[in-house]
């Protein structure tokens, strides 16, 4: 017990002395003399924030059934019910299907089989959930600089067990072309293929599509403009890492719960096979009723996604979300939020504060005023909200995207960044602990009282 103590203190102290985590700096672009032409490009989530961007299916159904259900009785079980297809995960979860039903099924037939589902199993052996559509805030005119073919990505992909820092990114694929033309292409995306066999490819990524696509190239920029603030962050401190790209939302910004829940049993899968993915960026939320949120009754089993984020609990892994962009109360009213809403001990989730680029050191810090926030403690901590900086390489060298962006998103990118530099400091550590040792590099903001947990912030370092 003395040395399990003596050792924690000595990571509080190594932690606590990189307080100030340069996260989001402003990268060095305007040299003397280039020829390099900068075409600036800005992206503000809050633009589009009191959009819409959850919306129920009307004809979809998420059914688990408990490892027990043989496939012949879970034939049995579709047998009953009027549906005209049904998919399972290509790769990950195999106790967990999509129902599809006829576009015209009415809302109370819907309801209706997900109520006799959990009504009739035994013992809750088999369950529905209404699946929903999940879209991101557009973030603008976004030009691909390539499709890529099986076998392009090779040159990016990171030699097995060669990082302690493995971050999966849940969102839109990654145009890794644009890391292909810097000068020194760096390996660095991981290599699922060692740790699972989704398809006969080195990659294996994109999961969710189907087999005769297996591109994960990212067509609409969230995934890039996400995976380019945490690997800046990362190579600004010199870290060996791996990010493992899950495209689970197409170029036009639109997902699903389903797509989601696979990509988590996939992660946890990998986990399994020793694949050791520590964090899960996952920028991405939207208005639910909040009693998906709560906790169940004696008795009964959590809801699918709480269990999948418990799963990857068990499976060492982190969920670093975001708070969202309305400005609005998580806590209260009718609707919470997804994903931030939930209470599972390994969500940690990302709110904003409002960045003084003119004074970065100006007292107090508030709360950006389009971040949402949580009066009963469901927003964890708060990073910057706005002036994040990347800049991406084009197939013509003389030419880059300087990218301006401005969201709780894009602060989440920062915190995975964060939460690697920890990883590297302290090595792999159960999820809560590498939260607790996050909190550790925090701050207490007065001003944050009643809108962020326990007032924390990471602020942006000022020199």
């Amino acid at each position: 017990m003395k040395t399990k103590i003596t050792f924690l203190l000595l990571l509080f102290i190594i932690l606590s002395s990189c307080t100030k985590i340069p996260y989001g700096q402003v990268p060095d672009d305007d040299e003397p003399n280039s020829n390099i032409t900068y075409q600036d490009i800005n992206v503000d989530e809050g633009i589009s924030s009191e959009e819409t961007n959850i919306f129920i299916s009307p004809n979809n159904v998420i059914v688990k059934y408990q490892p027990q259900v043989t496939p012949e009785e879970r034939e049995a079980i579709r047998d009953n019910y009027p549906i005209i297809e049904f998919k399972q995960c290509n790769c990950g979860e195999t106790n967990i299907e999509l129902w599809i039903f006829d576009p015209n099924i009415s809302e109370v037939e819907i309801e209706g089989v997900v109520e006799r589902l959990s009504r009739t199993s035994q013992r809750g052996t088999t369950r529905g959930e209404r699946s929903f559509d999940i879209v991101l805030s557009p973030v603008g005119p976004y030009t691909i600089q390539g499709q890529g073919v099986d076998g392009e990505e090779e040159a990016l992909i990171a030699n097995a067990g060669n990082s302690k820092i493995n971050i999966a990114v849940i969102d839109t694929g990654l145009d890794f072309y644009r890391y292909l033309f810097t000068n020194e292409p760096k390996r660095f995306l991981f290599p699922s293929g060692k740790f699972g066999s989704c398809y006969p490819t080195t990659s294996g990524w994109n999961f969710t599509q189907q087999p005769n696509n297996r591109l994960f190239a990212d067509g609409n920029g969230h995934g890039t403009y996400i995976t380019k603030i945490i690997t800046d962050e990362l190579d600004s401190k010199n870290l060996n890492y791996s990010i493992l790209p899950l495209k689970v939302f197409d170029d036009a910004g639109k997902g699903s719960y389903w797509n989601v829940l696979c990509a988590l049993s996939y992660i946890k899968q990998l986990n399994e096979n020793g694949a050791n993915i520590s964090i899960v960026n996952a920028s991405f939320g939207g208005q639910m009723p909040r009693e998906i949120f709560e906790d169940p009754a004696p008795g009964e089993q959590k809801n699918i996604f709480a269990q999948s984020i418990e799963d990857l609990n068990s499976a060492g892994a982190l969920v670093i979300t975001s708070a969202g962009n309305d400005n609005k109360d998580v806590d209260q009213g009718s609707n919470g939020d997804f994903i931030s809403s939930f209470r599972e001990t390994n969500i940690l989730t990302v709110g904003g504060y409002e960045y003084d680029t003119l004074n970065p050191g100006s007292l107090p810090i508030r709360l950006h005023p389009l971040s949402n926030y949580g009066s009963k403690g469901s927003i964890d901590i708060a990073l910057a909200f706005n002036d994040y900086r990347i800049i991406l390489d084009n197939s013509d060298p003389f030419l880059k995207n300087r990218v301006t962006l401005q969201g709780t998103s894009y602060a989440t990118a920062a915190m995975s960044g964060i939460a690697g530099s920890v990883i590297n400091q302290v090595g792999r550590v159960p999820a809560e602990e590498l939260k607790n040792l996050i909190f550790n590099l925090a701050i207490d903001a007065p001003q944050l009282n009643g809108k962020i947990d326990e007032r924390r912030v990471i602020p942006r370092a000022t020199n």
